[in-house]
């Protein structure tokens, strides 16, 4: 049986009760996408898919208006969405989770959200320098979604049963202790801006361009470290060049990111604890891992109005820089 994060779900009330009073503001980039306001509150809510949520979520928000606001909210409230049946929480949660109102797994089903990766290997990537080539291993995952894992034990099982084999996972990669050097090396400007070129362009190394996943806890030791914590959001660049060119930051570098799209429908409820950019080869699905940050909502590597995630909502990255220091 599921329970639901009430301290995040709190959180969240107290963000969007206070978002209600702010004015509409629309995404740059995203015509019909609102980022803050009356309507940004009510977008949100449209997307959430447990009913337990929704329920409480309406009603920790109504507790922290005053009347006033609170004649206007309930009024919006109606005028959106009517109440919504049982049948329609239940397809949400089959089409999206592949699970059942108690958070049971549905036999035979597989939902449309991406719920994070599993690693399955390595492959060989080939870096061209001055010196020649050097054979890097990578990481090599593959995308899971909502009820994929119990659909894949389920087929294992029934393969053991009849002798066709199970499941096989492949080992991790181990760390590599990393040599010390001088503590006081500097790097000239023009270095600085091919470095932090070299950086985001590998995030362009799929198909498509990079993806942003947020996760709860603590950031990994690495992005060479497998993701861990439940995927609340990825967020996906609009085009497939991430970043434009990296430019003197006097002193230093820096990139300046292309337009991130939202994600207009959050995967989980949970607190935000820190971000991962990969390359992608599709939508939603990372290739390789190479930027992970804390999230915070001031002075962060990702920082976020609220850390406060919950299903169904709109998340978004309205800006994204990354500077390569010269020392």
């Amino acid at each position: 049986m599921r329970t639901i994060d009430t301290v995040t779900m709190s959180n969240a009330a107290s963000h969007y009760a206070s978002e209600f009073l702010r004015p509409d503001v629309m995404h740059r980039a995203v015509e019909g996408k609102f980022v803050s306001g009356k309507s940004y509150v009510m977008q949100d809510f449209y997307n959430f898919t447990f009913k337990d949520e929704f329920e409480f979520m309406l009603e920790a928000i109504r507790g922290r208006m005053g009347s006033i606001t609170l004649q206007e909210f309930n009024k919006m409230v109606d005028n959106h969405f009517g109440p919504r049946s049982q049948d329609e929480f239940e397809q949400l949660l089959a089409d999206k989770l592949a699970i059942d109102p108690n958070g049971v797994h549905i036999v035979g089903k597989i939902g449309t959200t991406n719920v994070g990766n599993r690693h399955v290997g390595f492959r060989q990537k080939i870096l061209v320098t001055k010196k020649g080539e050097i054979v890097v291993p990578k990481n090599v995952y593959w995308p899971m979604y909502a009820g994929e894992g119990e659909e894949r034990i389920r087929e294992a099982e029934a393969d053991q049963a009849s002798g066709e084999g199970g499941i096989v996972d492949a080992l991790p990669l181990h760390a590599q202790p990393l040599a010390l050097g001088a503590l006081n090396t500097r790097i000239s400007n023009e270095v600085a801006i091919l470095m932090c070129d070299a950086a985001v362009d590998n995030l362009d190394e799929g198909t498509v361009g990079a993806v942003v996943e947020g996760r709860v806890g603590t950031q990994p030791a690495d992005p060479d470290t497998v993701a861990s914590g439940t995927l609340l959001f990825a967020l996906n660049a609009n085009t497939a060049t991430t970043f434009g060119a990296a430019s003197d930051a006097a002193p230093g570098a820096t990139a300046t990111a292309n337009t991130i799209d939202d994600d207009t429908s959050a995967n989980a409820t949970g607190t935000l604890g820190y971000c991962r950019a990969s390359s992608a080869n599709s939508v939603d699905t990372p290739l390789d891992d190479h930027i992970d940050g804390e999230a915070g909502t001031s002075g962060a590597d990702f920082n976020f109005n609220t850390l406060s995630i919950v299903s169904g909502a709109t998340v978004s990255l309205t800006s994204w820089t990354i500077t390569q220091p010269e020392s």
